[in-house]
Order: C-alpha cells, then structure tokens, then sequence
C-alpha cells in the first residue's frame, strides 16, 4: 500500500481504477493494487484475529462516558501521528484503546476501562547489550530506576543472516516483556534461547528495546546493534 499527497486542484480519489483502488483513511489518501483477499489462517493470524475480535466486544461494554474519555486523549495535539511523508494524522479513541490494551496484555497486564491519562515515556538509555552464543548470560544494563518501579521493559530482536551481516533484516521479533525490571540489569538469555534456535558468534544482533508505562503507553524505541560474543 502506498501513501498519496495531493495538491490543487486534485484533492483526493476514491474508487478502482485499472486495478488500482484508491482510498483514504486516518493516516490519509493510499493506493494499492486491487485482490480479493485469501483469508489465509494461519496460528498466529487466527490468535491476533481472535485478540482483535475479543477487545472490539470489550469495548462496547466500556461506560459510554468512559470511551468519551478516550476519544478526547486521541484527539488531543500530543497524541498526533505521523506517515512515512512526513505528515501528521490522528486515529481514533478505539483505535488507542486497542492499540494500549494489546501493549499491556503482551507485558501480562490486563486492559484498562478508565483512568488512563499517561504522558508518553522517554525512550530507555540503554548502557550495553550483550547476546552470547556461550555460556555467558545474555543482558541489558541501564541506569538505576530506568524501568522498576514505574515501567516495563519490552524487547524487539533479530538477527542477520550471515556471519558479518550488517543489514537489518525485516521486522523484529518480539523477544518478551519484563514486568517494572528492577537493577541495573536484566537477564534476557532465556528469551533469546526461546525465539532464537542458534547464535553463531559474529553474528549481527538488532534490538528495539522500549519503556512502557504500566498502563500500557509505551516510548519509541532505543535501537541498538551488537555482534554475538561466545
């Protein structure tokens, strides 16, 4: 799907064309080739259609004064978003809702009704990674109270696919979350041998590590590359 910017005197299409469709939604006007979709169900495309159907139904039973609330949040300035051209958009207090409560189910909480009026966190200073193909304890370190008591920590990882590789590959994996980490350090390596089935030294490691506030808001991430060590 690409996104479109338009100027005078065209301000937008809409429709399908030569196999094009045309169309706009929250983020702006977008096109993209026409296909009848596959509907393919894969486990965990079935799990997250499942998650999503689930969280719709819960928040229609939300007071009304309660979405309200939220539809106020997402229309406030802060909460304003931007597309891969540089333009600014806003999505809608569901669309929050359900973006917030999927964060916080993945760090073991449950989601929230009401109450929620959190300022988005800063992004974690992270001092070191450390990913070993060894005996060695795979870890972060960060500065004392960077996560405990307030936030938790969530990790993204994904390796290169060739000793010496230096390009990231695509999407990262989400690698777990850790509940408000206390320290200055926290020991990934059971995660890491969970999503990961082999680590060759040399190899080129990419993390997105993020703080997210136990209600759920969570900051853009501290990208970090290292080479595992054995």
């Amino acid at each position: 799907m690409a996104i479109l910017a338009f100027g005078a005197p065209v301000t937008g299409i809409r429709g399908t064309i030569g196999g094009v469709t045309y169309s706009s939604n929250k983020s702006g006007p977008y096109t993209k080739l026409w296909a009848k979709g596959s509907n393919v169900r894969t486990g965990p495309q079935s799990i997250n259609r499942a998650l999503l159907a689930s969280l719709a139904a819960r928040w229609r039973t939300l007071d009304p004064a309660d979405r309200a609330d939220w539809d106020d949040f997402a229309d406030d300035p802060a909460q304003e978003l931007t597309n891969s051209l540089g333009e600014g958009y806003y999505i809608s207090g569901f669309l929050w809702w359900n973006k917030i409560s999927r964060e916080l189910i993945r760090a073991g909480r449950d989601p929230l009704e009401s109450g929620w009026n959190v300022t988005k966190p800063i992004a974690p200073e992270i001092l070191t990674l450390r990913l070993s193909a060894g005996a060695l304890t795979s870890q972060i370190t960060y500065a004392l109270n960077t996560f405990d008591p307030t936030y938790d920590c969530i990790i993204d990882m994904c390796l290169g696919q060739s000793i010496g590789a230096i390009a990231k590959p695509a999407k990262p994996l989400a690698l777990g979350a850790w509940q408000t980490p206390a320290g200055t350090s926290l020991d990934i390596s059971a995660a890491v041998a969970s999503a990961f089935a082999t680590l060759q030294v040399g190899q080129r490691a990419f993390a997105e590590i993020f703080r997210q506030h136990y209600l759920g808001y969570r900051s853009a991430p501290t990208a970090i590359a290292v080479n595992v060590v054995a």
